[in-house]
């Protein structure tokens, strides 16, 4: 949603007030991928954001209870049994969610089908980039990456190389809050483990030093200018769940802007999703692979399907080959559904591995890439020179419809599955002036809402002018305070009817209608016939808050709120 304003047409100030919790009104976990034999836990998401002794006395006698991102209200659950123990779980007071972490794993085409011939390293200088075609077609350019201190870019992957030549010496000093989250690993240790460098090649294509050796990566990291390396995965480039959510947690905690993960995996789950809103909440845009089965089975996987992380595909390089039957374009490999936000550069890509890695090297330290696990470092680097060319004050939805906006389209007009809004354009993407800010998000359930905006004195009407769109901001929910015995009547007008209007209760403590039995508990008034103007009225039961939910059936659009409080 881009909140472009909100008028307050009333005599006397607004108020601000939490939304109540209600008690608990959990729903399994829609997970259907695979559970890792390794997991430490259940995530278990609450109602509310409870404090170390709340979570823990609600969920006394089930095992030790950790943090995993209490700030978005998930906490660890290492059971004392597991037989029953997610049913048990459920039952306790608050308790939105509970699943098993799934495995994600690395977007790497792993037999690239046309790598570029072997060429010398001396060419490959930060000023040449002879094997970087990337930098050559998609707008970049030196001048553009001047700007600086740019965000931190956190790299959520298998460690980073700290032996390279890139990454060593005096060039350690872009590196910042390097940390492990793997259990039994020095917390300090991120040298990269992965058997196939792939942290390594990620890092460089988004921030490899401009040192004069090697590559140059897309926003060069610097001594202002910084790198986090973040180690999530295994050795065989396997992401838990849990250890991504211990990642992000740690990245945004430490000033990270934007987040990179370039892995997934089918199946979703509720507590991922509320970290990825708390994440945004906290300024830093995330921006994922959507995966490598484009030209096979093509699921959506995630975190790149989650709303409001940025998903990449990748695009074609100017050579012909069987994965690019048109230069430029999609990567035929690449991922076409509703997770494709963007596309970037994908196939033979040149940056950084460890020395000992030696598959497609064209010298030691440096080899060729195929995969979306390369396309979302380049866009995450764009997203930093976004970030750095506005004074480093836009929020995530400003740097990722910047992105979208000035893309070049390469196919149906708008955006499509296959290429999203297009192809990362990076001089459009700096220099064209951004969209205008979001101030209501992330607003997308009642769980998510800061505040509620008390009408209890207004003697006229809140007139709100709003955006929502089906794939990634599908609800925005509006929470009105009113007295017993006040009437509410909610007008909702747009260009188009593409939208839902409903109203629901004090109780309510989700808009979705997934959850056994809240619709018919909870649901006050729904518009029944969609279109250009919708009109919802009801009558306050008892003083509270009366929750407004505008919902995208189809497409993005914008439109008028007004909401009347009357006697």
């Amino acid at each position: 949603m881009s909140l472009r304003r909100l008028i307050a047409l009333a005599a006397g100030a607004l108020a601000v007030a939490a939304p109540a919790a209600a008690g608990a009104q959990a729903t399994p976990a829609r997970a259907f991928g695979e559970t890792s034999p390794a997991a430490r836990g259940l995530m278990v998401t609450f109602t509310d954001v409870p404090g170390a002794a709340a979570a823990a006395a609600r969920l006394r006698g089930l095992g030790e209870v950790t943090p995993l991102a209490p700030g978005a209200g998930v906490w660890r659950l290492a059971p004392a049994r597991r037989a029953g123990i997610r049913d048990a779980v459920l039952r306790r007071t608050r308790v939105r969610a509970a699943e098993w972490p799934l495995v994600r794993r690395s977007a790497e085409r792993t037999a690239p089908a046309s790598p570029l011939a072997p060429i010398p390293l001396a060419p490959l200088t930060d000023t040449q980039s002879g094997g970087q075609w990337g930098l050559q077609h998609d707008g970049w350019d030196p001048q553009l990456v001047g700007r600086e201190p740019r965000p931190i870019i956190a790299v959520l992957d298998g460690g980073l190389d700290l032996q390279h030549p890139e990454w060593s010496g005096a060039n350690a000093a872009v590196i910042v809050a390097p940390h492990s989250v793997i259990p039994g690993r020095n917390p300090l240790n991120v040298d990269d483990w992965g058997r196939t460098g792939h942290g390594t090649h990620v890092a460089g294509v988004a921030a490899a030093p401009a040192n004069g050796i090697g590559v140059v990566g897309v926003a060069p990291a610097s001594a202002q200018s910084r790198l986090m390396p973040v180690q999530v995965a295994s050795r065989d480039g396997e992401f838990l769940d849990e250890d991504m959510i211990a990642g992000i947690r740690w990245a945004v905690r430490n000033g990270a802007r934007v987040i990179n993960i370039s892995a997934g995996g089918p199946g979703d789950t509720y507590a991922f999703q509320r970290v990825v809103y708390w994440a945004t909440r906290h300024g830093a845009l995330i921006v994922a692979a959507v995966g490598n089965e484009g030209d096979g089975e093509n699921k959506l996987l995630y975190p790149a399907a989650y709303r409001r992380v940025l998903g990449v595909g990748a695009q074609c390089g100017p050579d012909r080959t069987p994965d690019c039957r048109t230069p430029l374009g999609v990567a035929a490999f690449s991922q076409h559904n509703r997770s494709v936000d963007i596309i970037a550069p994908g196939v033979d890509i040149l940056s950084t591995v460890p020395r000992e890695v030696a598959d497609d090297e064209v010298a030691p330290g440096y080899a060729f890439r195929d995969g979306t696990s390369m396309a979302a470092p380049y866009v995450a680097g764009v997203a930093a020179l976004v970030q750095a060319a506005n004074g480093n004050a836009l929020t995530p939805y400003q740097v990722a419809r910047q992105l979208e906006v000035t893309a070049r389209d390469v196919g149906p007009k708008g955006r499509d599955d296959r290429s999203g809004w297009g192809v990362i354009d990076v001089a459009r993407a700096v220099t064209t002036p951004v969209p205008p800010d979001d101030g209501g998000e992330v607003n997308d359930d009642v769980a998510y809402l800061g505040n509620a905006t008390d009408l209890s004195s207004a003697t006229a009407p809140l007139v709100l002018e709003a955006d929502v769109d089906q794939q990634d901001d599908p609800h925005d929910v509006y929470a009105v305070r009113v007295r017993r015995g006040q009437r509410v009547r909610v007008e909702l007008t747009a260009p188009a009817g593409r939208l839902e209007l409903s109203l629901w209760g004090p109780r309510t403590t989700t808009v979705s209608t997934r959850v056994a039995g809240n619709a018919a508990r909870n649901l006050l008034a729904l518009s029944r016939r969609p279109g250009k103007r919708q009109v919802a009225v009801v009558r306050a039961a008892r003083d509270g808050r009366v929750y407004v939910d505008v919902r995208a059936a189809r497409g993005t659009t914008g439109y008028t709120l007004r909401v009347r409080r009357q006697r």
